[in-house]
């Protein structure tokens, strides 16, 4: 069974252990797919890891730009879906983890605490909107 990684622990830093190509693939012990272009091997490599996020068997979460996806076919193409729609930087350079250089992986935690201070912004706004609406605040600016 995978550990199921929430965004709030993303935001408080727990999941920093996937940015292992390693510990990603040891994240998808239960993956619906062994055969086809949807392996546990191939949705790691593209930089996801298995989170269960919303109940969902097949729920993965990048660990750079935290984009998360489900609903997955065996015929789907992981970088290929990682890609779309995305700015990712670790998909975008289209290496395996063990192929960059030190200056990419370097660009890869930036980019990475970047999308993770981003987060913690949205998460922080979310907060602060359900206080100004329990505090009787409209949204309107009339």
């Amino acid at each position: 069974m995978c550990e199921s990684i929430s965004m709030m622990d993303v935001i408080g830093g727990k999941d920093k252990h996937m940015i292992s190509e390693e510990n990603r693939l040891k994240s998808f012990m239960d993956w619906p797919f062994s055969s086809g272009q949807c392996t546990r091997h191939t949705v790691s490599a593209s930089g996801f890891y298995h989170c269960n996020m919303s109940g969902e068997r097949d729920g993965v979460r990048c660990f750079c730009c935290f984009k998360e996806l489900d609903g997955w076919d065996e015929t789907d193409v992981p970088l290929v879906e990682h890609k779309r729609n995305n700015n990712c930087y670790f998909a975008n350079l289209g290496k395996s983890q063990s192929k960059l250089t030190i200056k990419e992986f370097l660009k890869v935690m930036e980019e990475r605490e970047v999308n993770l201070m981003n987060k913690r912004i949205e998460a922080m706004i979310e907060m602060e909107k359900k206080t100004a609406t329990d505090l009787g605040l409209n949204e309107d600016d009339n």
